[in-house]
């Protein structure tokens, strides 16, 4: 009931809600991550197996975001350097903030990846972030929970024309998660004073209650 409680506030409530949450209860965050374990145990593939697959195939020289790190197992076994955020420092080398306000230079990564990640309310703001440090035409990668999306193709037209992410490739082949890879490209009229993109939200992962 407590993993079911947490989750259903992250995925209801935007960033700044859950950075208050973990920052007065970092208990919460480590009760949370436990509870999902739980849930994914039976899943045929684990996504961030899936991203660490396309991320070995990738120049080690490469720095990538990986936002909402959880325990920053891609960090660990990803060849390239990794900067790993998430709302409560696990190790001691990710760092704590929202994913709506990142502490990265702009432009400064080759790939950002967002793994189950896309929780808040805000999540819009997330992808903001990520094409901000994102190098011109850098990679964004992300897995989500297959049930969270109603239209698809309207999705992605909000990532092409409000966000100016280009479709590269994406799986659909798993039973419970969508994988997508984007690349960065350029927005019309960029450089004027910018709007906020027509959000198309993305259906909270919610559990029933027994």
């Amino acid at each position: 009931a407590r993993f079911r409680d947490i989750n259903e506030q992250l995925y209801t409530r935007d960033s700044a809600h859950a950075v208050a949450l973990f920052g007065a209860q970092p208990e919460l965050f480590h009760a949370y991550h436990e509870g999902f374990r739980l849930q994914a145990a039976g899943w045929p593939l684990r996504p961030v197996d899936a991203i660490l697959g396309w991320l070995r195939g990738k120049p080690a020289a490469w720095v990538v975001a990986d936002v909402g790190c959880g325990d920053a197992e891609i960090a660990a076994r990803a060849p390239q350097k990794v900067l790993s955020f998430d709302l409560v420092a696990s190790q001691p080398h990710v760092t704590a903030c929202d994913a709506a306000a990142l502490p990265v230079r702009d432009s400064s990564v080759h790939a950002a990846v967002y793994c189950l990640a896309l929780m808040g309310s805000n999540y819009v703001q997330f992808l903001r972030e990520a094409r901000r440090i994102l190098r011109p035409r850098g990679h964004l990668r992300i897995a989500e929970v297959k049930s969270r999306f109603g239209d698809t193709e309207e999705w992605l037209a909000m990532m092409r024309d409000a966000l100016g992410f280009q479709l590269v490739d994406r799986d659909d082949s798993n039973s419970h998660f969508v994988l997508f890879g984007f690349r960065k490209g350029e927005i019309k009229g960029e450089g004027a004073a910018p709007a906020a993109p027509p959000a198309v939200p993305l259906k909270p992962c919610l559990y029933k209650r027994r």
